[in-house]
């Protein structure tokens, strides 16, 4: 008689080790943000060109999720290197919230005071009369477009500004995370705003 009985090891398949496990997840994420890393060229000549065919732009509003960490950054330096444009930021979330410790710090070290920053929502702003929409990632540019009836060709993803190829498109929510994180994001920021500066003082 055939024995057809099997162990429990037999039949229950080996989970791969922390370090296959690791290289998996990195391959996945590098697979996935395949597109973005191939499109980056043609997309920030896309976004350089749509800027400078945009009329005369007095008012640029930023945009994230919570309005805490990307959005209150990109406002402060835009308002410190566009003196004459009306630049604000809003988020779809928690209004009335300061800025982490690691922003302020961070912003502080590069002579920016978000101390007195608050989270504004989205909702009280005027999004429909404002010139420049900048957005961290596609899903916002979607929400600002069908949410507010905003022109696709007023709306920016900041990470379109960025002269250097990233891993994604979207501006990293550095929210929770350590102060190298911040830092990250922050730098990025930073080269998008660089950006945009240079093409809006062009334009004059």
């Amino acid at each position: 008689m055939i024995d057809t009985t099997t162990t429990r090891e037999e039949t229950t398949p080996a989970r791969p080790s922390r370090r296959e496990d690791s290289s998996l997840r990195r391959l996945y994420r590098s697979a996935r943000n395949l597109p973005d890393r191939l499109l980056h060229r043609r997309r920030f000549a896309s976004a350089r060109q749509a800027i400078l065919e945009l009329g005369q732009v007095r008012s640029i509003l930023v945009v994230c999720y919570g309005n805490v960490c990307r959005s209150p950054y990109l406002e402060a330096v835009l308002r410190r290197d566009l003196p004459d444009v009306v630049v604000s930021s809003a988020g779809f979330v928690g209004p009335g919230r300061p800025v982490p410790p690691h922003s302020l710090a961070i912003a502080g070290s590069r002579g920016l005071d978000l101390s007195a920053f608050r989270s504004r929502p989205i909702g009280r702003m005027p999004v429909g009369t404002t010139d420049l929409v900048i957005v961290m990632d596609s899903n916002q540019a979607r929400q600002i477009r069908r949410g507010f009836r905003v022109w696709p060709n007023r709306i920016v993803v900041a990470g379109d500004l960025d002269p250097l190829p990233a891993a994604t498109r979207a501006i990293h929510d550095p929210w929770g995370e350590s102060k190298e994180m911040f830092v990250s994001s922050f730098d990025r920021l930073d080269r998008c705003a660089a950006t945009l500066t240079r093409l809006l003082k062009r334009r004059r």
